[in-house]
């Protein structure tokens, strides 16, 4: 029987083809680390100096993710058998490598500065745009579960603002009400059926072509993904990103979510929820009927009037026995200002809706990768804080080892 090998994820083999150093050394070159580096400097220059190389530790502890390393007690293990990666790290031959208790140390300190990691991000994002422009590239929007280091246990859950309300709250606002800490969450799967699991979600907009993670959202477990789709869309917007799509699947269906994706000039293609009722005069995509109740088809978009056109169904008119009768419009044409959620563009159900439909699934393919292969769903740590910290990590590494490997593929 013939066998039939998949391409990876993401082909990383040109990347592992370097020495460790050489590697290190491209998957690092496009940050710097000052900004985090600074939350470890010494306020005054009383007491004992400095002894640890805090770069090279950022660098470890990111390291660690794309290495595959499962935990900070297996890295500083590594660091001391492994000279090569040590040194590959920034670490001198004569430095002692940092223990333990340092590496969760600067853990706790980078949980304090959460807005340091993410501006590190944000600059990462603004490079790879720069040099492959990815913020013109649909935006496909999902969460995925993470479980909690921590004992299961209840919790009292506390009640969130529902997207109507979020549309009139600030930045801020929205995102000091999403709750952070373990509890019950449920989903359900493509079968219908229930998974249950304790810990938190991890919610995630990525490229629809080139897979990069441009924001990263983490909550409590049982918060619907509704309810972080308008922050994510802030987010990306305030990258830069606009005139483009954002897909999201039926979880996301709110009249509210269409409205702010519109104020930020994005044009949302989310699954509706359920079938609208049919009277007759719309098919189940909202889009128009004759008067036999034969749907019309969508054509184009006017961009000057911002209306969808509708052409009736020549195929049904040929035998049509009111055909000749002048009843049925040739053309119709609907204002998507109408009503956005039931207007989209491209039209509901037409093949260039149900194409750009399909690059959704990007989004699920990332959460899966970062599972497998950077320990999404294998935290160490019991304070969400940290597992806040080390969910910003590993959004960087990735968004690292991805466009390194882009270069390097282009560069070949």
């Amino acid at each position: 029987m013939t066998i039939i090998q998949q391409p990876t994820f993401i082909d990383i083999e040109i990347l592992m083809t370097l020495d460790i150093k050489e590697r290190h050394a491209q998957i690092f070159s496009p940050i710097d680390f000052y900004p985090i580096i600074s939350l470890f400097q010494k306020e005054n220059q009383r007491g004992a100096p400095v002894s640890i190389n805090y770069e090279a530790a950022i660098r470890a502890i990111i390291a660690r993710y794309i290495e595959g390393i499962p935990s900070v007690k297996a890295l500083v293990r590594r660091l001391n058998e492994d000279v090569a990666f040590k040194l590959s790290l920034g670490f001198l031959y004569s430095e002692r490598v940092p223990s333990e208790a340092t590496f969760c140390r600067m853990m706790k300190k980078s949980g304090n500065h959460p807005i340091v990691l993410n501006q590190l991000n944000d600059e990462l994002l603004s490079k790879i745009n720069q040099e492959f422009n990815v913020f013109s590239e649909e935006v496909a929007i999902d969460a995925t579960a993470v479980k909690a280091h921590s004992k299961s246990k209840k919790t009292e859950n506390t009640k969130v603002s529902s997207t109507v309300n979020q549309k009139n709250m600030s930045v801020e606002e929205r995102l000091l009400e999403l709750p952070m800490y373990p509890s019950w969450g449920v989903k359900s799967n493509s079968q219908g059926r229930h998974n249950y699991w304790f810990g938190y979600k991890a919610h995630y907009a990525a490229t629809a072509n080139t897979h990069y993670l441009l924001a990263g959202i983490t909550t409590s477990a049982f918060i619907a993904d509704v309810s972080v789709a308008i922050p994510l869309m802030d987010k990306i917007a305030s990258l830069g990103v606009k005139n483009t799509f954002v897909l999201m699947d039926k979880g996301y269906d709110a009249q509210a979510i269409y409205e702010k994706a519109h104020d930020l000039s994005f044009e949302p293609i989310i699954d509706l929820k359920r079938v609208p009722k049919n009277d007759g005069e719309i098919d189940n995509f909202y889009a128009p009927t004759c008067f036999l109740e034969y749907s019309y088809q969508y054509e184009s978009f006017d961009k000057r009037y911002h209306a969808l056109k509708f052409k009736r169904p020549e195929t049904r008119c040929r035998d049509c026995p009111l055909n000749n009768e002048g009843l049925c419009q040739k053309v119709i044409k609907i204002k998507q200002a109408t009503d956005v959620r039931k207007y989209a563009h491209p039209g509901r159900g037409s093949l260039a809706w149900k194409k750009l439909y399909k690059k959704r699934s990007s989004v699920e393919r990332v959460n899966a990768y970062l599972k497998e292969n950077y320990q999404l769903n294998n935290t160490n740590y019991y304070k969400a804080s940290r597992v806040v910290v080390e969910h910003q990590l590993i959004q960087l590494a990735y968004n690292l080892k991805t466009f390194c490997q882009q270069k390097l593929t282009k560069n070949k």
